[in-house]
């Protein structure tokens, strides 16, 4: 199999570009037009083929008995595919490469990356060709281009022999699944459903601000809001102010903590955001107004960033879409469907991370209540932990409330969060329906920590390990059955790619009047714990464990979407019950690393995707 770099110049102008336009649109859009494409067979001298010898140029490649290799394959992909027919058979893709290996520098553009590593300088032609069809090209200028898109290719070419010595099959694997479900597309979007939630969304915002207990005027008041935000369970985000160096409301556009929580899964805490952030629309009408363009197009492209979550590798949405973040049973689940005579398969991982911190914690009385739930021998581990909690039997069916208290804290204290954080975290999940007060608080983080010695033990190993992350000690186990281990960069894992602390060290918090860890995340510096550490470990082994699942689906069924601990999968109506159950199947099947993990997974099939589980 030999490896070509491909790499497309395409008409671009000031109303038309990636800047406003999303990927999928600008591919999609009548105003597309190829210029010229660069080509590098393995590490052979690039060349450059016309727009008009393009296609049959590819045809000749028969790429499609070959690998292809481009920065930002989602782009070039979709383009080989829609416009050319062309699908090979692997995809390579630098920019997630670099995204796996270099999560927190500033650029992981072209241009950033051949600096970085020495490779030399790419061109600036691009510049000189906005608003230049193909027919407007002089002899000249249009060879100087294919000059600049060869050096490109080049390139590309050198950082990928740079970065592929970092990488195992099965992450080479796992890019080229990303890209394929965003380049060769199945779902289908039922547009009049989501035409219809739009006008629920715009007709529901005021009586939901008033829910919020504020009217659209007051929520430029910092004070009004902040009061508005904790009337729904969200404590109000802070930062330090650059000019003071005091605390201070972090309520700008630009605040991270804004922009997460304008994709809170409450509708109430959209739209506070929403108004506060004088946007027009909230997160989900903005996304499903977008769907329902994309259906306008062609089936649903859906674009996953592979590594998107710098601390532990899980994917993340990308082109301005978060196909990980459909709330469950609501309308863009819904509006996600099956091409005609299919069925969408969904498997989800049972309580995977709580699973994971048990059995890497050496917490083996835990382990073992999956174990016997599983074999339906015993209760699940939430109705476990809440009979712990409240002194009695407790009842999935007949003690609801009860067993969301032990599932709450079963999911959020095993990385160490404190009484009043966790007090907030149950109001703002159950919306208000349990709501216990600091005291019942204190008595659930107590009896968690106090039935899970081992976990907590594994929070002071990983506080330790960052000690010797800081010295640069390599091959010292974090958990007891040393699954994860130190290395200079940070942590390795056990498919070898690695969790990176850069810069790590000790500094006095002024502030807060203590020591505290902390590293740079390309930004700024980021504070990092042992509960912290544990997390992210868990999170990118879970990671690891469900990708493999996935991927092994994949091989004999074809997966869709991925989202967190779930594959779906598109069969033939009549193969559904047989694809759940293969599945299924596949996705209790432990890691080499983990033998004796218990897994377990449950799912479902329907035409829907939000009506499949």
């Amino acid at each position: 199999m030999d490896m070509y770099t491909l790499d497309w110049e395409t008409y671009y102008a000031d109303d038309y570009t990636l800047s406003k336009l999303t990927t999928e649109e600008y591919v999609r859009d009548p105003r597309f037009e190829s210029i010229l494409l660069g080509v590098k067979k393995n590490g052979q001298k690039s060349y450059w083929v016309d727009q008009k010898d393009i296609k049959s140029h590819l045809d000749s490649l028969e790429l499609h008995h070959h690998a292809v290799l481009a920065h930002h394959a989602h782009f070039d992909g979709l383009i080989a595919n829609h416009h050319y027919d062309i699908r090979p058979k692997l995809w390579f893709d630098t920019l997630s490469m670099a995204r796996a290996i270099h999560p927190y520098i500033k650029s992981i553009g072209l241009k950033a990356l051949a600096e970085l590593y020495g490779l030399g300088q790419k061109g600036e032609e691009v510049v000189q060709a906005r608003g230049l069809r193909r027919a407007q090209f002089g002899a000249a200028q249009l060879a100087a281009y294919g000059q600049y898109c060869c050096n490109d290719c080049d390139l590309e070419y050198d950082l990928f022999q740079k970065l592929l010595p970092h990488f195992g099959k099965s992450e080479l694997k796992l890019i080229d699944f990303t890209i394929r479900l965003f380049t060769e597309p199945v779902l289908h979007i039922n547009a009049p459903l989501l035409e219809e939630y739009i006008g629920d969304i715009r007709a529901e915002k005021t009586s939901l601000l008033l829910k919020a207990g504020i009217q659209l005027t007051d929520v430029m008041s910092n004070k009004l809001f902040a009061q508005a935000l904790e009337f729904v369970g969200i404590d109000p985000p802070m930062k330090i102010s650059p000019s003071t160096g005091k605390p201070t409301y972090a309520f700008a556009k630009t605040d991270p903590q804004m922009q997460e929580l304008a994709e809170h899964p409450d509708e109430v805490v959209q739209t506070l955001i929403a108004a506060r952030l004088k946007n027009k629309t909230t997160i989900n009408e903005t996304r499903a107004a977008r769907m329902v363009g994309m259906s306008q197009r062609g089936p649903a492209c859906v674009y996953l960033k592979y590594y998107g979550a710098h601390g532990t590798g899980r994917m993340s949405g990308g082109d301005k879409m978060n196909w990980q973040n459909f709330g469950r049973g609501g309308k863009l689940r819904k509006a996600v469907i099956a091409p005609p005579g299919c069925v969408l398969v969904v498997g989800d991982s049972s309580n995977i991370e709580a699973r994971l911190l048990d059995y890497v914690a050496g917490q083996e009385d835990a382990v073992e209540v999956y174990r016997l739930n599983d074999a339906k021998l015993g209760p699940d581990t939430y109705c476990v932990l809440a009979g712990k909690i409240y002194g009695k039997v407790v009842d999935k069916e007949k003690d609801p409330e009860e067993r969301q208290m032990g599932k709450i804290a079963k999911l959020g204290l095993g990385y160490g969060m404190a009484a009043k954080k966790f007090m907030d975290a149950v109001r703002v999940q159950t919306k208000g329906k349990i709501a216990p007060d600091l005291n019942m608080s204190e008595k659930v983080v107590s009896v968690y920590r106090n039935t899970h010695p081992r976990v907590v033990a594994l929070w002071r190993r990983a506080e330790q390990a960052l000690e010797f992350i800081a010295k640069g000690i390599e091959g010292k186990p974090v958990d007891p059955r040393g699954i994860v281990v130190t290395c200079k960069e940070g942590l390795l894992l056990p498919n070898g790619m690695k969790i990176r602390y850069p810069d790590l060290k000790k500094e006095f918090n002024q502030e807060k009047q203590f020591e505290e860890w902390t590293f740079w995340n390309g930004k700024s510096r980021e504070n990092i714990y042992g509960g912290k550490v544990v997390e992210n470990i868990i999170q990118a082994l879970a990671r690891i464990v469900v990708m493999d699942q996935t991927l092994e689906i994949n091989e004999l069924i074809r997966v869709v979407m991925s989202v967190h601990d779930e594959a779906v999968a598109c069969v033939l109506k009549e193969y559904g019950e047989k694809a759940l159950r293969y599945v299924l199947k596949c996705m209790r099947v432990p890691p080499a690393w983990a033998p004796d993990l218990p897994l377990n997974s449950e799912g479902g099939f329907a035409v829907s995707y939000g009506e499949a589980k």
